[in-house]
């Protein structure tokens, strides 16, 4: 039994929901002209009228109201089905990334890369650890440190400032902020990893306070972190000032979560690096990896 031309259905099902060529033209990036004749083509094969046309627009008859049913269950099991394979077809991406970065730039950002690579899938490593491509499973590492001695195909990402941020409510119950010695009135919210290689790489409140020519009363910091997120999310909830990479608070700026003090940015002389190996069987989705993540960085990171 001959079947209707698929572009016959797919117009008419279009125009049967929105009972509307124009609208369903510009729903199927086609002309109006075009979706109209494949209506016509779709009404010669069933050889009678599948809609009324009147002064008030298009109704649907009998037997488009039967065939439009059908098309839509029809079409609708194909895109189904068509989206399960795509699913199974996916590759999948291993990423291992220091836990503040996957927490408050990677994760939130994953899906913008999602719309632009519907065939990738990124499962994350939160680790500061050093991962293995080969025994720990891992495909590729976005790493924290100097930018020095890198593997081969190791690609510097940027460097990130640093900055002092509050919560809005704890400025407004706390001593005004004009100058940096000002900061001696308030709690400094100090974020120090675990391991003495780690703390190396972070900007501590004691080095801003030996910068600006001033010395810290370490009385002053109330609280102390293992991770930069923790950090953050302390100074949301208004426990004091932290001192944090300009990167991971872009979100908490421009929502008001947190609000920059006294506007001061310290360089960081640390960078951000995207490591993958020379060679792997994923390697065409791993440049897709990396080349969004070099576009989506490179308005928010400073080169080195």
């Amino acid at each position: 039994m001959k079947t209707p031309p698929l572009n016959a259905v797919k117009a008419f099902e279009a125009v049967s929901r929105h009972l509307s060529v124009t609208k369903a033209a510009v729903e199927l990036c086609v002309t109006q002209g075009a979706a109209s004749q494949q209506i016509k083509n779709l009404e010669n094969y069933v050889n009678c009228p599948l809609f009324i046309r009147d002064a008030k627009g298009l109704t649907l008859t009998d037997a488009g109201q039967r065939l439009a049913g059908v098309a839509q269950k029809a079409l609708g099991e194909l895109a189904a089905v068509a989206e399960e394979i795509i699913g199974t077809q996916r590759t999948t991406l291993s990423i291992s990334a220091p836990p503040s970065f996957a927490v408050k730039w990677l994760i939130p950002n994953l899906n913008k890369f999602y719309e632009q690579h519907v065939d990738l899938n990124v499962v994350i490593d939160a680790s500061c650890e050093v991962r293995s491509f080969r025994s720990d499973g891992i495909d590729a590492s976005i790493r924290f440190g100097k930018g020095e001695n890198l593997p081969p195909n190791s690609t510097v990402l940027g460097c990130s400032d640093i900055i002092i941020v509050g919560s809005p409510a704890y400025i407004n119950k706390s001593p005004a902020i004009n100058h940096h010695a000002d900061l001696y009135e308030h709690k400094l919210i100090s974020y120090e990893s675990k391991t003495e290689d780690h703390r190396k790489l972070h900007k501590s409140w004691r080095g801003v306070f030996s910068e600006l020519g001033l010395s810290l009363d370490l009385s002053k910091t109330a609280l102390i972190f293992t991770e930069g997120h923790m950090a953050l999310t302390a100074a949301i909830h208004g426990q004091g000032l932290a001192l944090i990479e300009s990167i991971l608070v872009e979100h908490e700026l421009r929502s008001g979560q947190l609000e920059k003090v006294l506007g001061t940015r310290f360089p960081g002389n640390n960078c951000y690096t995207f490591l993958k190996p020379e060679y792997s069987q994923k390697m065409q989705a791993l440049d897709k990896f990396e080349a969004w993540l070099t576009r989506s960085l490179a308005g928010s990171l400073r080169s080195l």
